[in-house]
């Protein structure tokens, strides 16, 4: 159990509660405490040959936490056989606390599968300093692990106050029960399709053809990440919501529910929903949109049209999104029912167009590793517009030969 001071959990703490530690044997180092002078890095050159060995050294410690049951870095207090003996802080340049913290995050990118779940605290003292308190979190991702040589390494976790490393067996108990995320999208899209295909057996047709979006933010599947959005959206007014589905027109009538929230069906018979877990879904009924000719197989899909549709979501999820979100990764899925032999190119891009050959489309999930890299999002659209039209069968058309040049450099 994660330990308290004066009542509190450490990221509530004040420079007078931290002065309950000094001497304190109650808080002595332990499972749950590990305390830090400073981060000895920082005080090396950049060239120095130690300073590799202690950002590594630091890494091992987020990582040995992260694998064991979680608990509190504390830089800015030296120790003395594990007590507490003195508070000095931690001198952070321009009191820019905003950037150490980002510098810190960036030292630990080499962790995998992925940077663990970390909430920084700055307690501000009255020398000027600060004392740095890293609240590390266990989540369902274990083991974290960061490798600095391929040939011999260890994974560590957190044990009394120290860390060790982690024996076969329960490494491999680890890798057994994290889940693979990839796999989970792959149920929960199914999951989501035969219950929209359930529906056709009504008399309601926007169930026979449809397109559907979905994005997943890699932290879906651990259930101590959900957030309840309806409170979130009450308690924060700059927090629009609702303004993910601007696009779709489905942004009016919000309805909180167990999982998250709905918007449900507007003028076209549009649905979205934002999931408590990050997960954003929207139902587009195909039938409004597709060309009608005098036989089935002279429907036409709108691929364009309807990628101007999708398009808007993706990118206000991320601007809203990133900000409420406890990763920077998300997978971006799109999945197209009901439109088999529907032709999906225009005769004027190629005499012979393309067309949709199978009833259920599912489009390859495209991964975009750092929402907040600018240059990684736009490159991650591209090939999800890519997988989008070769999933439609699209062979010919200009736009589809713009995008694989931009994205490769080859046209051909």
């Amino acid at each position: 159990m994660l330990p308290t001071l004066n009542g509190k959990s450490f990221l509530d703490c004040t420079e007078k509660d931290l002065e309950e530690l000094i001497d304190n044997p109650d808080y002595r180092e332990n499972e749950y405490i590990d305390y830090k002078a400073n981060f000895s890095f920082l005080d090396m050159p950049k060239k120095h040959p130690d300073r590799i060995k202690h950002i590594v050294e630091f890494r091992s410690d987020i990582c040995a936490f992260a694998n064991a049951s979680g608990g509190f870095l504390i830089y800015g207090i030296s120790d003395s056989k594990g007590m507490a003996k003195s508070i000095e802080g931690v001198e952070i340049e321009g009191n820019d606390t905003d950037k150490f913290e980002l510098d810190r995050k960036n030292n630990l990118t080499p962790i995998l599968p992925k940077l663990p779940p970390i909430q920084f605290k700055f307690v501000e003292l009255s020398n000027g300093n600060y004392v740095v308190i890293i609240y590390v979190r266990r989540d369902s991702f274990t083991p974290y692990i960061h490798i600095e040589n391929e040939v011999n390494y260890k994974i560590y976790k957190r044990i009394g106050n120290g860390k060790c490393s982690i024996g076969y067996v329960e490494l491999k108990n680890m890798f057994n029960q994290s889940r693979s995320i990839e796999n989970e999208v792959d149920i929960y899209r199914k999951k989501r399709i035969d219950y929209y295909r359930s529906q056709e057996d009504t008399s309601d047709y926007r169930y026979s053809k449809f397109l559907l979006l979905h994005i997943f933010p890699d932290t879906f599947i651990d259930s101590t990440y959900r957030k309840n959005l309806f409170l979130l959206q009450k308690q924060q007014s700059d927090i629009k919501l609702y303004s993910i589905f601007e696009g779709t027109g489905c942004n009016f009538n919000m309805q909180p529910n167990v999982d998250g929230l709905r918007y449900p069906s507007c003028g076209d018979g549009m649905e979205c929903s934002l999931g408590n877990n990050g997960i954003a879904e929207c139902f587009f009924p195909l039938y409004k949109y597709l060309e009608r000719g005098t036989r089935t197989d002279d429907l036409r899909f709108p691929t364009e049209y309807i990628w101007e549709k999708l398009e808007p979501v993706i990118d206000k999820y991320i601007s809203v999104m990133k900000e409420i979100l406890e990763t920077k990764r998300i997978f971006v899925c799109i999945s197209v029912l009901g439109c088999k032999n529907v032709i999906s190119e225009s005769r004027e891009d190629t005499f012979f167009p393309g067309s949709i050959d199978r009833d259920t489309v599912i489009c390859n999930p495209v991964v975009i590793e750092d929402i907040e890299d600018i240059d990684e999002f736009d490159t991650s659209i591209k090939w999800l517009q890519i997988e989008y039209r070769l999933a439609l069968g699209v062979k010919s058309s200009k736009k589809l030969s713009e995008l694989i040049e931009e994205v490769t450099g080859d046209c051909n």
